[in-house]
């Protein structure tokens, strides 16, 4: 990855984390797990048993969160 990559990247996940709520960080941290726990098993472009568990364990807490988040919204009327 080159420099300038990281470096939008970074800018990408500021913007992404200013402002948010105690949640919309949590859902926001919790998405990166799912990422770092998928580029991880795919790296070898194979995918174990045990990679598998830990990306559905990443990806019931991901969803978890959003849908904790997402109902204790409160929608005007």
């Amino acid at each position: 990855m080159n420099p300038f990559m990281l470096m939008q990247l970074a800018i990408t996940m500021m913007q992404l984390n200013m402002g948010q709520t105690a949640e919309g960080k949590a859902i926001i941290k919790e998405a990166i797990d799912v990422v770092e726990v998928l580029g991880n098993a795919m790296k070898d472009k194979k995918i174990t048993t045990a990679e598998k568990k830990a990306i559905v364990k990443e990806l019931r807490q991901f969803t978890k969160t959003a849908i904790n988040a997402i109902e204790n919204l409160m929608i005007p009327e």
